[in-house]
Parts: structure tokens; sequence; C-alpha cells
């Protein structure tokens, strides 16, 4: 095996492989890349048994003089190519047990493993067509709902996200079982009535694929697994095998007083007061009355924080607490001017949401003050 390439085209394709490599792994060869070179170019694959990432190089931007495959440690690679100068041209091949890099007056040498040890993800035959969807617009779904997951809740369908289909409808639902983010754009060709829950490092790592500029990107189910092709790149993941709960019951139905706002100063004063919040409880005072807003937040060190908004609010006064940094990581991903949020009672849910954009709802549990 033997090849040659620049840099430019090795070192984006190489980053986003070996993202999905855990740095703590049982098996030596889960910290290593697939290299694979055909007369079509070299393809690079990582995988932690859980999560698959195929990223193609065409042979118009690799020159192959010797097809073959073979492993190399991944992050040793990233790092060596990372710091090569840039416009370099990087000479591979595989040397008996051996991988040799040479650029320039540089050369290394790393060891490898057999690629027929590779553990690919066993994917089962996919007989269904692929669900053909905007990258833009799946990117813009998964970033309005990816902050809600879980992270270790023994829970583990909160440890995702939900992908609902209905005809032509793709829905995008996480919850950590204390808020709630929901989204949903159109999507022709959807399986109607299909729950998959795809795990939260694929939904990490779908989402980091769709920052390149694919236009589209197709994606296929099949009972155990998700394999979405963009651009160049195939991933594939397994899916949680559970059934996800019915959060519309968490949605309120009705909303006694609301108030809306401009979202950024509503976001600025609480990542302000947030500095002199709880660090262990994160709670946030909102003191409602007539046109004005007032946010409070104090600690055990007797610091506090105040600061008063204007907002659009003509009901009775109230006082609801909550999780500041829920509060602030929804109204980060919004991207309206302004933001309303309904309110019921201080021990009920609120839902924000923009006034100009229904496809989006976030809701938030209250805290005891």
């Amino acid at each position: 095996m033997k090849f040659d390439v620049e840099k430019s085209a090795l070192i984006e394709p190489l980053q986003r492989v070996v993202n999905v490599l855990e740095r703590r792994q049982t098996l030596p060869i889960l910290s290593h890349v697939l290299i694979e070179c055909s007369e079509s170019g070299i393809v690079l694959v990582g995988t932690d048994q859980e999560i698959e990432l195929s990223a193609r190089i065409p042979i118009d931007s690799v020159d192959v003089s010797g097809v073959g495959a073979v492993t190399v440690p991944g992050r040793k690679l990233l790092d060596i190519v990372r710091h090569l100068p840039e416009g370099v041209v990087i000479s591979c091949e595989e040397e008996a047990d051996r991988f040799v890099l040479r650029s320039q007056r540089f050369e290394s040498q790393l060891a490898t493993l057999p690629a027929n040890e590779f553990p690919w993800i066993d994917l089962a035959v996919i007989a269904n067509d692929p669900i053909k969807a905007s990258g833009k617009a799946l990117k813009a779904l998964l970033s309005k709902t990816m902050f809600a997951m879980a992270q270790q809740d023994v829970r583990y369908f909160f440890n995702g996200m939900l992908f609902e289909f209905e005809v032509g409808l793709l829905r995008c639902v996480a919850t950590n079982g204390q808020r709630l983010a929901i989204a949903e754009a159109a999507l022709e060709g959807a399986p109607a009535g299909s729950r998959p829950i795809l795990p939260r490092k694929g939904v990490t790592e779908l989402a980091r694929l769709l920052d390149s500029d694919a236009e589209e990107v197709r994606l296929q189910f099949t009972d155990q697994h998700v394999q979405a092709e963009v651009g160049l790149d195939r991933f594939v993941s397994k899916l949680i095998d559970a059934e996800y709960p019915d959060y519309t019951k968490a949605i309120p139905s009705s909303s006694d007083q609301s108030f809306s706002c401009s979202r950024n100063d509503l976001k600025d004063a609480l990542v302000r007061t947030a500095v002199l919040s709880n660090e262990v409880y994160k709670n946030v005072r909102l003191s409602l009355s007539t046109g004005q807003l007032e946010i409070f937040t104090n600690n055990p060190q007797q610091e506090q924080a105040i600061e008063q908004i204007s907002v659009d609010y003509t009901k009775e006064p109230l006082e609801i607490g909550f999780n500041i940094h829920f509060l602030i990581e929804a109204l980060s991903v919004m991207s309206g001017d302004s933001v309303r949020v309904e309110l019921t009672n201080p021990s009920s849910p609120c839902k924000l949401q923009d006034p100009d954009d229904p496809s989006a709802q976030f809701i938030i549990s209250p805290m005891v003050l």
C-alpha cells in the first residue's frame, strides 16, 4: 500500500474519522483508523463499535501507487499531519508491520494492526429507499434540540434523540426529564410512524458532519441502525433499543400568564446574573409585574445579582424559579428577535417559543424557590 496526498486533502477527513474514536478503549484496534487504498482513492474508517464513520478521498485528490489496507493509531497520525507545514505533500506506505509517513525532511514510523481485525459494525441489508433531506434543515433541527439530551441518565432512552417521522414531516425531540426541546421540519418521503432513537454521541457526530457544505443527506434506517451519507462520508450508528415516552404529556396545554420580550435582552440578563447563581442548584427567581421582569440570583457566599428588563406583561404579579442554564441554552438556540414565554403557575412548566417560528418549542420544569 502506497499513496501520496496533500495535507489539505487529508487533514479534514482524518479529523472527522478520529472524532469517533474513544480515548479509552478495551481493544487496541479501537484506537486505530483503517486506511483502504484502491484505484478509486482512499477510504479512512474509524469506529467505537457503536458508531462508524467512513471518509473517502477521491482519486483526483490522491496519487495511489499501491493498493491495500492497514490500520494505524488514529490520534497519533492526526497529530503528525496537523503539525506538518501547510501545502506539503505527504507520502505514506506500509513497510512490513509499520506505516511509514514522509514529508520533506520528516519521517515517522507508526505501529500497525491487520486490517482484517478491524471491527466493522454488522449492518443489516437496507431494503428501503434512502430518505433525502436538506443538510441545512437537518442541522437546524439537531442544533435546536440536542442540548436537551441527558448525559448519563439511567433511563437510557433520554441519553439520545427521538426522530419522529410523520407523513412529510420529521420531528426531533430531546429531554433529560427536566427540560424538553422539540423541533420539526418538512421532509419528503418520511416513513410515517417510525420513531428511532439515536444515541447522544451519534447525534453529536452527525451534527458535526453537517457542518460541511453538503446540500443533501441520505438517511436509511434498519431496526438497529441508522446510516447517513453526507457528501463523501458515510456514517453508521446503532440505535437505542427502547420505546421513547409520550413527551406530549409534558407540553403545557394552556397558559394563563405569558409575556413577550427581546430574546437577546432576556438572554444577556440571564447570562450576567448567572455569574452569581448557586453553583450546585443554578437557580434563578423570575418576578413578573406589569411591564417588567426582575431576574434575581444569589449563592451561599451571600452574593447576589438583580436585573430588570422590559416585557409585554399585564397580568397579576408572579414569581417562579428555574434552572438558569436551562433558560440560557434554550434562548441560545433560538434565532428570532423576540421570545414568548408561556406560564401557568409557579409549579407548572413554562414554554418558550419564537412567535414567528412555531416549528420549535422548549419546555422547562420549574424549581422550588
